[in-house]
């Protein structure tokens, strides 16, 4: 995880330093400073052009090391052979945020690799660095435009682009629905060491951001991006707007990281103005439209079942004939046919069409019935000319869509609070011991046997439904299913809950013990790094089949690994403080290193090695699990990374705890955890948060412990143990496997609210190094923090003998 130590200085700035202002006519230098003065920038400009004493009136500087104040941010337009002694001379004056604005498409190769060299050089903790296209960056709140575009109405919507059109294309549809911006930033994904998901961790909080529209970029770490979005999307909603081809495959793979991550995915204009409409709108969750209409509309009945609404034709003799009205109704008559369709006790939103009329009052008739849209009445959805307006539409088979949208949208909500269930007692484990041979051998019907898979026939035919286990050259390891001309794709690490899935999906109820021991196997595959190719599913008639596709390359790779395989790891044991653990952690602390640079490390990959596979676009769970550890007291216990499988264990263990260990842990009266706190306790993104179990000879858990996000640098724990495991040494073993974790993945701190009263945490806290200071919330509770900061070393001193 990437999580760099970048504060909100970008939407709060106070100095901003315009390297390249200019006032010659139309020079990206004027343009720039022209939109922030009229904006007009609340803060102070100051511009720096080596030619000038003073530009637009403003006393102007020949470089950046000859300023005498620091700023918060620096916005250079200069050419790409400039940046180089730019950066040197903000790192020497410790300005430490840059954003480049450049007219990219206007500039040779040649202009692009000093640029890449340069920003590859000096990116990173002392300089973050941005690269943007023309549109530049926006906070209309602020006053802030640092772009060629026009000033962007304020309003709730965060917009994240790579492209200058795209953000004009967005902000016209926004203004038309007379809605506006929060903060906008377009960047030059090519160029831009920090990425479209580093600029989401930046894009704050729900308060002044009621949706978030991303420009999708596929060529980003895409596990990173799409964990910044599933933390974004706890409170506030994303559309996620993709402007490449995706084919069939890559279309489901992104539904189905939207139903882990909760997001809209859109694929053209059409599409995104009606998700706009959606989330913006007062729009309720609606399974059937009423319709209403002055031209003939039952053509609209074919879209409307693509899009999974059902729609009602009304037949009231004489003025209503299958929803159309006439072709030239009053205005006063189609308002009493609409009153009376949204009175009607089973209608739950009406869609009323106003076309052209040969009056041409169709102005009035849209103004009338406008009249009639309360915010907290029944959805009157209206298709017309003159639309204006979120529930105003050009044409109607856009309020379908935006309907059909709201409704993935109220669904999306309700697989977050979704659990898995229980593995099944059934499933068998395979074992992979001779899996090196089998392939050498191409044993395809034994390789079968050995992962408990269907018996192996190739080349099967009269296929009715099929599952793919296959790599795909963007988004790592996938299982897709196509049945009846559709696609559905789950990703590992393979859930019960996404068996449920492909068996509603394809009709597999048969089969059920067949999809869970297949998803086993799969993901046993995976945990042993053991992928070898493409596995293939085939159903035919009511006989489920196997075949392979196995891969040279990855067969090569399993042999040479099963050749030189290294020993297991052990769980560290020593008994040292979380500061001492971190620091004496070499894994943890390169680990760290690695993270805090990672967005330059991808901006270098991505120019660099290409044959690497792709890693999958899900986190797996920690390697190396289970594992075994005796307590202090003899007892032996199961440690093992949180699974979804666990979630009704959990809860039976939280009505296990007695009331007072659930107040300690949760600070409320409760008997058990409310399921969208299950959900979300159990289904986690190993990426930016992790949970450990640990399990007695019985399979009874005998304590948990876990961190999730907090903020971008910061991480919040939870530790529960069973009333009979306490005084063990457990907490300090499942402790320090989650502070492992968390350093790991690039947090700077890990924290805690705890009861002054709960004395055992208290001490446990201290323990491990954890400093204790009075919330400043509630005087009952203290700040438990630790630092996951590598220590510095102390230098060396020499003595003289």
């Amino acid at each position: 995880m990437s999580v760099q130590s970048l504060p909100a200085y970008f939407f709060t700035p106070q100095h901003i330093i315009l390297v390249g202002a200019s006032e010659r006519p139309h020079s990206l230098g004027e343009r720039i400073l022209t939109a922030l003065l009229n904006a007009p920038f609340q803060g102070k400009i100051t511009p720096v052009n080596p030619r000038h004493k003073t530009i637009a009136g403003l006393t102007s500087y020949t470089n950046v090391a000859r300023l005498e104040e620091t700023a918060d941010l620096v916005i250079t337009v200069t050419p790409p052979e400039t940046y180089e002694s730019l950066f040197k001379a903000c790192r020497k004056k410790q300005l430490h945020h840059v954003i480049i604005i450049q007219d990219w498409d206007n500039l040779p190769p040649e202009a692009w690799e000093t640029a890449a060299a340069a920003i590859r050089k000096h990116h990173g903790e002392k300089l973050n660095i941005s690269v943007c296209n023309p549109a530049g960056a926006q906070i209309p709140t602020q006053g802030l435009n640092a772009g060629i575009l026009p000033d962007y109405p304020a309003g709730h919507v965060a917009v994240l682009t790579g492209q200058a059109s795209l953000s004009s294309e967005i902000n016209v549809l926004l203004r038309k629905m007379k809605q506006g911006v929060s903060r906008h930033i377009s960047l030059n994904y090519d160029l831009s060491p920090t990425t479209s998901a580093d600029w989401l961790n930046r894009f704050g909080h729900k308060r002044h951001t009621r949706a978030a529209v991303i420009h999708f970029n596929p060529r980003e770490n895409l596990r990173k991006l799409f964990s910044a979005i599933r933390y974004f999307t706890r409170h506030t909603p994303i559309i996620l707007h993709c402007t490449h081809h995706a084919d069939s495959v890559e279309r489901s793979i992104l539904h189905c990281l939207g139903r882990h991550c909760n997001f809209i995915a859109t694929f053209n204009s059409s599409e995104l103005e009606a998700a706009l409409h959606a989330h913006l709108s007062a729009l309720q969750p609606a399974s059937t439209l009423n319709v209403l209409s002055n031209t003939p509309v039952a053509w609209l009945q074919e879209k409307a079942v693509q899009s999974g609404i059902s729609l009602v034709m009304p037949s009231e003799k004489p003025h209503i004939d299958q929803a159309y009205i006439g072709s030239n109704p009053s205005p006063m008559l189609y308002r009493s046919l609409a009153v009376g369709q949204l009175q009607q006790h089973q209608t739950e939103a009406l869609l009323a069409v106003v076309a052209p009329t040969a009056e041409h009052n169709e102005n009035t008739l849209t103004g009338v019935l406008s009249a009639l849209q309360q915010p907290d009445g029944k959805p009157l959805l209206i298709s017309s000319p003159f639309s204006d307006g979120l529930l105003q539409f050009d044409r109607p088979e856009q309020a379908v869509k935006a309907l059909s949208l709201r409704n993935i949208a109220a669904h999306l909500q309700n697989e977050q609070n979704k659990t898995a269930k229980p593995r099944p007692a059934y499933i068998k484990t395979p074992q992979l011991k001779n899996l090196p041979k089998l392939l050498e051998t191409q044993d395809f019907a034994q390789l079968a046997k050995n992962l408990h898979l269907p018996d192996y026939r190739p080349q099967a035919t009269h296929v009715g439904a099929q599952l793919t286990f296959t790599r795909h050259p963007a988004y790592g390891i996938i299982l897709s299913c196509t049945y009846n001309g559709r696609t559905r794709t789950v990703l590992p690490p393979f859930s019960t809950l996404d068996g449920e899935k492909l068996i509603r999906f394809a009709d597999l109820k048969t089969k059920q013990k067949h999809i869970c021991q297949l998803l086993h196997s799969l993901n046993t595959l995976l945990e042993q790094e053991q992928y070898f190719g493409s596995i293939i599913i085939n159903l035919c008639g009511d006989t489920l089949t196997s075949d392979f596709r196995p891969s040279e390359n990855e067969i090569q790779a399993i042999v040479s690994k099963d050749q030189k395989r290294p020993a297991a790891a052990t769980v560290p044991r020593k008994n040292l403080t979380a500061a001492e653990f971190i620091s004496t952690t070499s894994e943890a602390a390169a680990e760290f290193i690695r993270s805090k640079s990672e967005a330059a490390a991808e901006f270098l990959a991505g120019k660099a090695d290409t044959a690497a596979p792709p890693e999958n676009v899900r986190a797996p769970y920690p390697s190396g699990y289970p594992q075994k550890i005796t307590l202090p007291d003899g007892e032996t216990l199961r440690i093992r990374p949180f699974t979804p499988e666990d979630a009704e264990a959990k809860q039976a263990f939280v009505r296990s705890l007695s009331p007072e260990s659930r107040y300690f842990r949760f600070m409320a009266q409760t008997n058990e955890l409310p399921q969208a706190t299950l959900a979300r306790f159990s289904n986690l993104d190993y990426y930016s948060e992790g949970a450990w179990i640990a399990e007695n000879s019985d399979g009874l858990i005998q304590g948990i412990s876990r961190f999730s996000r907090l903020t971008r640098d910061e991480c919040e724990f939870g530790l529960t143990l069973a009333e009979n495991a306490r005084g063990k040494g457990l907490a300090i073993e499942l402790m320090r496997l989650i502070i492992r974790l968390a350093t790991q993945q690039g947090y700077q701190s890990m924290s805690a609210e705890i009861l002054k009263s709960n004395q055992a945490m208290l001490k446990l806290a201290r323990k491990l190094g954890f400093a204790l200071s009075d919330s400043n919330t509630d005087k009952d509770l203290y700040q438990a923090r630790l630092s996951l900061l590598p220590q510095p070393t102390a230098p060396k001193r020499k003595f003289r003998q």
